[in-house]
């Protein structure tokens, strides 16, 4: 797989040599990308958004402001989030695959990952979770939202810590997460 360094360890070996075709194209095309560096000063900018911010200061902005359902809002979204770091450890652990980095020689990593293990993306499956709980709960609030999830997940390729199916799978486990905790709110509050 040009670049690569398969490795022989369970789950790891399976995931790392099923890096498809397309993965690799958009890794090389994201990396080319690198050159322009405004562009990698707002994918470093989202990325560290992604590692709590972003969720804090909407948290409080949300705390502070409106009604009750905003306070609904950011309690479910702190849920989801809680669950989605759980659930992320949890399953890097399992899985043990490395950063693209790691397997990747010549792909250079332009952010130190706060963890070891690549799959699922934790920034990803978290800021999407907050934003499906808080597009569930606050009608209207993806238009922020959305945007701010897509850029930190795509931020994760491009700095190279993550493989785009990791961002793919922590986006479809956050979405549900997010989901799940909207309804448990939905459930708690009445509405």
């Amino acid at each position: 797989m040009n670049g690569i360094q398969m490795r022989d360890k369970g789950l790891a070996a399976f995931y790392t040599r099923h890096i498809t075709p397309r993965e690799v194209l958009l890794m090389h095309y994201l990396c080319d990308l690198r050159r322009f560096s405004p562009l990698t000063l707002l994918f470093l900018a989202a990325s560290r958004l992604g590692d709590g911010p972003l969720w804090g200061v909407s948290g409080i902005v949300l705390l502070v402001s409106g009604p009750a359902r905003n306070r609904w809002a950011v309690l479910g979204a702190a849920l989801a989030m809680a669950f989605s770091a759980a659930l992320f450890m949890a399953v890097k652990n399992l899985i043990g695959r490395p950063r693209p980095y790691e397997a990747w020689r010549d792909l250079p990593c332009l952010l130190a990952p706060p963890d070891k293990f690549s799959f699922p993306s934790g920034h990803t499956m978290t800021a999407v979770a907050a934003c499906a709980n808080y597009a569930e709960i606050l009608p209207g609030s993806e238009i922020f939202f959305l945007p701010a999830a897509v850029l930190i997940g795509l931020s994760r390729v491009f700095l190279g810590c993550h493989y785009p199916t990791d961002v793919l799978a922590g986006a479809i486990l956050g979405g549900g997460i997010g989901f799940g905790s909207s309804r448990l709110v939905f459930w708690l509050a009445g509405f």
